[in-house]
């Protein structure tokens, strides 16, 4: 979610992607690496409370909730593709609101620099507009530059992008569904739409990276999602959100999705995705512990990330259990109107590969920074 985020912002979300699109957006510096762990100064940014509500909205997703929503303030389709491998992530985001924009992002290329794409790669991001999408009801987005594009005939996406970065994937091989639901963010008639119709797969496709190398992707993870609503983040009408994917050895994987409302209260999904059937929570309890922060910028010197997140159905669901993500990478984006983690690497059982969104408003920020000073903890 770095290029979607990074996409909004620049119309003025984020307002992921997630995030590297806006530090290029707003001219933000990202410096080298230099990890470093410490006591959680500046703060960590926990959740308060979690809204156990059962949601009413949420079911399996289907490629038929995949749909555009002309009208909406945001809305983007998101591809992540990742190496079990090497660890590399490929990211691509085509927005139509704000602003339409095609992006991609490679991470990880290295041992050194986390936003370092390979040798042959020195820019890690490209982003370019395009003309608007095609309205035509069916799954998916479609537009000169790129395309999310469920195959009927096939079963599967069709991932492409021309723009800097080239690809040609598809989600084709095992793919299994997440979720689909509606929060409001119960402030001033925002909400917020999210479905996520492959939350695993095994790829098959290759991508040709600005500078010329060519990255097979064939036997790569997966996942496929999509984000609408009347929301913008950068409006600080939210504290931010969660939200987490994790590719499993066994074909499976678990998610967790949902929003921080004002005031440091969450509300979202735990989601567990297995060959043999997918287990949905649109409840549940979220615990941050265990905060980390580097000294230097892309490590997190002014915003801290959680190293252990783990949610927990709610009381009222049909499943009781529970998602934990451990960090193994500090990785952090701070835009001064909203901080996040940058696509940071979690995982969650042993050969597992995923990443997670820790994101944080402005205002959030600083009303938890008073919180800690007063030595409030979450209940």
């Amino acid at each position: 979610m770095q290029v979607r985020k990074a996409l909004m912002l620049s119309n003025a979300r984020n307002v992921l992607v997630t995030g590297v699109a806006a530090l290029v957006a707003t001219g933000l510096t990202i410096f080298g690496p230099g990890v470093a762990t410490a006591a959680p100064i500046p703060p960590g940014t926990p959740v308060l409370s979690s809204d156990l509500t059962p949601n009413p909205t949420g079911k399996l997703a289907e490629p038929g909730d995949d749909v555009a929503h002309p009208g909406v303030t945001t809305e983007w389709w998101y591809a992540s593709f990742m190496d079990p491998h090497s660890k590399r992530q490929l990211v691509v985001a085509i927005f139509t609101a704000p602003v339409p924009l095609v992006g991609a992002l490679m991470m990880y290329g290295d041992d050194v620099n986390p936003l370092s794409p390979g040798p042959d790669a020195p820019l890690p991001l490209g982003y370019t507009p395009h003309r608007g999408a095609v309205i035509d009801g069916l799954p998916g987005v479609r537009t000169d530059r790129g395309e999310m594009t469920y195959d009927e005939a096939r079963g599967a996406y069709h991932v492409r992008v021309d723009s800097p970065f080239r690809v040609d994937a598809w989600l084709d091989r095992g793919q299994l569904p997440g979720a689909t639901g509606l929060i409001d963010l119960k402030n001033q008639g925002q909400w917020m739409g999210w479905t996520s119709p492959v939350a695993t797969s095994e790829v098959t496709g290759a991508a040709l990276l600005p500078g010329g190398e060519l990255i097979d992707l064939t036997g790569w993870r997966g996942y496929h999602d999509h984000n609408w609503g009347n929301f913008t983040m950068v409006d600080q009408l939210a504290d931010g959100w969660e939200w987490g994917v994790s590719h499993e050895p066994d074909g499976g994987a678990s998610i967790v999705a949902g929003v921080v409302r004002r005031g440091a209260e969450w509300v979202g999904s735990v989601i567990d995705v297995r060959p043999s059937g997918t287990r949905l929570c649109t409840s549940s309890r979220l615990d941050l512990t265990e905060w980390t922060h580097g000294s230097a910028p892309l490590e997190g010197a002014t915003f801290a990330l959680p190293g252990r997140i783990t949610a927990t159905c709610g009381p009222r669901e049909p499943y009781q259990f529970s998602k934990t993500f451990h960090l193994t990478e500090p990785v952090v984006a701070d835009t001064g109107l909203l901080a996040l983690s940058l696509e940071a690497p979690y995982t969650t059982v042993a050969g597992s590969v995923g990443m997670f969104e820790h994101i944080r408003s402005l205002v959030a920020r600083i009303e938890q920074a008073q919180r800690f000073e007063r030595g409030q903890t979450p209940t």
